[in-house]
């Protein structure tokens, strides 16, 4: 398999894989000069997340898309970069703070997330895990709905000019939902990949995601307010020049010996 298929498929780009394969099983003579090259979008995303009630956010993210590489920069005084970089099969992670980064490959990644699916189907623990999770229509205008277990998500969509900024952000969320199992965190992400495979497919993105976690007759709401550019300004390229310098220049170290925050 040549190497900028692989890329492509690395990057979940479907339109570019599907148009080589195509023409691979049509029998044309398709030449590795005329293979097409990955195109990515340039883009920027902000997320705010907020817990309950609370008018202040918990947390705040700037997501920068770049040349297939996704920059995910917290602000404020969180330490962690996560520097997804699917043509080079790999996620960085870099702690600000302790001036240290780690990486794990792309391939470890999907092997977990496959291993973390069998073992729950294998223990029948699939409904729990929302291995099974629909996408449904909400009871508003572009609302979607996806339950499982004792957890709830409804997102509303926003629509982008560019189908592979949808097809990039979807992306991005499945690779950062396996990362949240190799570091055991988050809720379980089949569900939240499922909605984002649904978004990709009308070309759009979230607007606002709504979860609702239920235990022990408790209930705990988060929501997360996503506003897209759809362009990168010389701030965020300058951003993104600041994360390959650290990336290139702190000391690494083993995954597990990475800080948890």
């Amino acid at each position: 398999m040549n190497m900028r298929l692989m890329q492509c498929q690395r990057s979940m780009t479907p339109c570019l894989v599907l148009t080589f394969v195509a023409a691979l099983l049509s029998g044309s003579q398709l030449s590795l000069a005329d293979a097409p090259l990955a195109v990515f979008p340039s883009f920027r995303v902000e997320i705010d997340l907020f817990e309950g009630d609370a008018k202040v956010p918990q947390s705040q993210h700037l997501i920068l898309f770049d040349a297939g590489v996704v920059y995910d920069l917290p602000v404020g005084k969180d330490s962690i970069i996560s520097v997804f970089d699917a043509p080079r099969g790999r996620v960085v992670l870099v702690h600000k703070a302790t001036r240290v980064r780690t990486s794990i490959s792309t391939d470890t990644l999907v092997k977990m997330s496959a291993e973390t699916r069998a073992e729950a189907a294998k223990k029948g623990r699939g409904d729990k895990l929302g291995l099974n999770a629909k996408v449904v229509p909400g009871a508003n205008p572009d609302t979607y709905v996806v339950e499982f277990n004792d957890n709830r998500y409804e997102a509303t969509a926003q629509t982008v000019k560019d189908p592979l900024i949808a097809a990039e952000f979807a992306s991005f969320t499945a690779w950062a939902s396996r990362l949240n199992i190799a570091r055991h965190i988050g809720s379980p992400p089949f569900a939240r990949i499922a909605l984002a495979d649904h978004f990709a497919a009308e070309n759009a993105i979230p607007r606002q995601v709504m979860l609702e976690v239920r235990r022990n007759f408790k209930t705990r709401t988060f929501r997360a307010d996503h506003l897209v550019i759809e362009r990168l300004s010389e701030l965020d390229r300058q951003k993104i020049a600041e994360a390959g310098g650290m990336v290139a220049t702190f000391e690494e170290v083993s995954f597990a010996e990475f800080p948890s925050e």
